[in-house]
């Protein structure tokens, strides 16, 4: 994993999580963030950048009034650097559009608007698998549990942002389709891919060949991978009202997901 890579799912993680416990020193992370790690000048359509403004997002959300536009003009600067490339192409590609979505609802402005409806659009050309995953692959059916947070981020901004309840039953049956072939039955967590072809185009997964002939899956349990579908279940969790039908469901998976973490580390370094 590249350093640029590292660090930015090391500030995601720390800004996103970590606000409760010593409010000063996460300041300091989030200023150096902002304004040495990525400023918006240098924002570049991708999920590792994604990454980032996911936190500004939250961050957004959490700030009182007095900073509450720091946070909006960094996203409005970082899509207005990016917009006139900015798509929806590919999972990776429609991570950024959670910055998009977020300014048409807080704006209102056409030009966020419209390019949240084109990245949609683009979203839903992408390609499929057989029971209708969106595949993390352009070239091969594929899916990935990282594809959840990639897309789901937009997904739940667009219903944010509208209300339009298709934004979120795609969500949900997205997760849906990857949890039939991702979740692992025992532990509840998801594996990092599937093959529909069972012979495995991943080139910079860190198991290599790993489509197993019979469950045509990877063998690996991906802690980043499955910290991207807790987030995006909780993120679900926190939107949507109780009486929502995909609510009691959601719920669930949560729950199933992170009910077995503790038993499954190593007793020693605490890792899975």
């Amino acid at each position: 994993m590249g350093f640029i890579r590292q660090q930015s799912i090391l500030i995601l993680l720390i800004i996103s999580c970590c606000n409760s416990f010593s409010q000063t020193w996460v300041d300091s992370l989030d200023n150096y963030t902002r304004k040495k790690f990525l400023p918006a000048s240098k924002y570049i359509w991708s999920w590792q950048h994604a990454s980032i403004l996911y936190s500004t997002k939250h961050l957004y959300y959490s700030a009182d009034e007095t900073q509450k536009s720091t946070y909006l003009n960094y996203i409005k600067k970082a899509m207005d650097r990016t917009v006139w490339y900015a798509n929806g192409k590919s999972p990776n590609a429609v991570a950024s559009g959670l910055g998009m979505a977020l300014l048409a609802k807080e704006l209102r402005e056409e030009k966020y608007v419209d390019k949240s409806l084109d990245i949609y659009e683009q979203y839903l050309q992408i390609r499929r698998t057989g029971n209708g995953g969106v595949s993390h692959l352009k070239n091969h059916d594929e899916l990935w549990d990282d594809t959840i947070f990639m897309i789901g981020q937009f997904l739940l901004g667009m219903y944010e942002t509208t209300q339009d309840e298709k934004y979120l039953s795609e969500l949900i049956q997205q997760i849906d389709i990857h949890k039939s072939r991702l979740q692992d039955n025992e532990t509840k967590l998801w594996v990092h891919g599937w093959d529909e072809d069972g012979k495995g185009h991943c080139t910079v997964c860190g198991d290599k060949n790993w489509a197993n002939q019979t469950t045509h899956q990877s063998a690996e349990f991906w802690g980043r991978g499955n910290g991207w579908i807790v987030v995006t279940l909780s993120d679900i969790l926190r939107t949507i009202p109780k009486s929502s039908t995909h609510y009691s469901k959601t719920v669930d998976y949560l729950t199933e997901m992170i009910q077995k973490v503790i038993v499954l580390q190593d007793e020693k370094t605490g890792h899975w």
